[in-house]
């Protein structure tokens, strides 16, 4: 009696893998005519990128990346393109499920705080004096509980990633420490 389990053999494995490339495994191939496999290429064209399964070379992809990362969009283009697809207009959209905490760090305003912080310290982490690498903006005041001083600039800091988790407001650390830093 079969126990549901079921081992590919490296012919199915090569089978397998052929048919998502595109290909038909060779000893397949009879299973259309070759009108049929004319029709369907007909049916494709244009569906089909052209430069799929092309290995480009390393110089290629290189100048792709520094073309993608050297792009820099003013903050006008950013807000309206923020506008355009925020809410119903976007397509993931639900019904407004989005916690208020995620869509405010999801914000156009959020990640603009979070540049000028970077900016202002001039991406240097503020402890340890590290430049660049894995970078974090810290609210000095807890966000959860001074939602005033969310975008307060002079209540940011930039951290590098282990020196975040050292902080008293770090994740879990927060609910010990938040009534001492609000000076109740």
């Amino acid at each position: 009696m079969p126990t549901g389990i079921y081992i590919r053999t490296i012919k199915i494995k090569k089978a397998l893998s052929d048919s998502h490339k595109g290909k038909l495994p060779g000893n397949l191939a009879i299973l259309h005519s070759k009108e049929v496999r004319e029709k369907i290429k007909k049916s494709l064209k244009g569906r089909v990128s052209p430069n799929k399964n092309k290995i480009l070379s390393e110089k290629h992809r290189k100048n792709i990346g520094l073309g993608n990362k050297n792009k820099v969009r003013s903050v006008e283009y950013r807000e309206n393109l923020s506008k355009k697809y925020k809410g119903k207009n976007s397509y993931l959209w639900r019904g407004g499920i989005t916690p208020i905490n995620k869509s405010i760090r999801q914000s156009l305003e959020y990640r603009l705080w979070r540049e000028s912080v970077f900016k202002r310290d001039n991406w240097t982490c503020v402890f340890c004096g590290k430049r660049g690498g894995k970078l974090e903006s810290d609210h000095i005041k807890p966000f959860a509980f001074y939602p005033e001083l969310r975008f307060a600039i002079d209540n940011g800091r930039t951290l590098c990633e282990d020196c975040h988790k050292t902080t008293d407001t770090y994740k879990q650390k927060r609910s010990i420490c938040v009534f001492s830093n609000r000076g109740h």
